[in-house]
């Protein structure tokens, strides 16, 4: 498993060859998110071109019944946050997540993706924002990762916060491991190994 960071003010600006390349569900993407959506879709062709051998006209998605985009030689996910944007690769499922680390109302937010017992313990212990953000990027990059939308973290991906480091709790449980992309970012990666 590996994964790449970039700031997005640093990808190289594409251009209407490039939107050629996008599929019907990229082009609806790309009207409203602009520029920066098509700079991140052919960073993305680039990765996926590099890694299969292929060219960059032969990277092709599919989507799976939640939208995730799949590209069949090569499992890979994609997130961004702010001016973050993070490519994960592995030869098995991948899941990827960075947020942005700011004050947010983690006690609102949080039973949005934790289940009863992470959500208590979290609550008992004062809705800490390391622990938020470490839940928070695990919750998601696991769903990612098994293909999933994020409604279905709480009761489908149950895991538990320990030691700075997040235990799922299901099986087949893939490993999660957190990691900061950028200074005032935290990621989640969570990969089947």
């Amino acid at each position: 498993m590996h994964y790449l960071v970039y700031s997005l003010d640093a990808l190289p600006a594409a251009d209407a060859a490039d939107a050629a390349l996008l599929d019907e569900v990229e082009r609806e993407a790309y009207a409203h998110r602009g520029a920066a959506y098509l700079a991140e879709r052919m960073l993305l062709r680039r990765e996926l071109s590099r890694l299969c051998g292929v060219t960059v006209q032969d990277v092709r998605f599919t989507y799976n019944a939640n939208g995730k985009p799949e590209f069949a030689p090569q499992p890979f996910s994609l997130s961004h946050s702010g001016n973050c944007l993070c490519l994960a690769f592995h030869h098995r499922a991948v899941g990827v997540d960075v947020e942005r680390v700011r004050p947010r109302n983690f006690a609102r937010l949080a039973p949005h993706f934790m289940a009863d017992a992470q959500l208590q313990a979290f609550l008992e212990r004062g809705c800490p924002m390391d622990e938020f953000y470490a839940c928070w990027c695990a919750a998601e990059a696991l769903v990612k990762c098994a293909g999933g939308a994020i409604w279905q973290a709480r009761k489908d991906f149950p895991f538990r916060y320990e030691n700075a480091g997040i235990v799922p709790l299901f099986t087949p449980a893939p490993a999660v491991e957190l990691f900061t992309p950028a200074p005032g970012y935290l990621g989640a990666v969570a990969f089947l190994p």
